[in-house]
């Protein structure tokens, strides 16, 4: 073989082995943070702001709805 395919199999090679230790170093999937306790609020708006959703009692009951147009 000439020198440009054994340094081709080695970087292929030292990229199988560090793919592998990534791998198997403990955890195949790594833990995610993104969860919390907080609440956050969302409003639903158009496109300008000017109209946004809410929530309201429909026909006197007690459920709740969310209103989206003309109230």
């Amino acid at each position: 073989m000439d020198k440009y395919t054994k340094f081709i199999l080695t970087m292929i090679a030292v990229g199988i082995l560090g793919l592998n230790y990534h791998l198997f170093k403990g955890e195949i999937v790594s833990p995610v943070h993104a969860a919390s306790n907080e609440v956050h609020k969302i409003a639903i708006c158009n496109e300008y702001g000017s109209k946004c959703a809410d929530i309201g009692i429909r026909n006197n009951s007690d459920i709740k709805v969310l209103m989206i147009g003309r109230m």
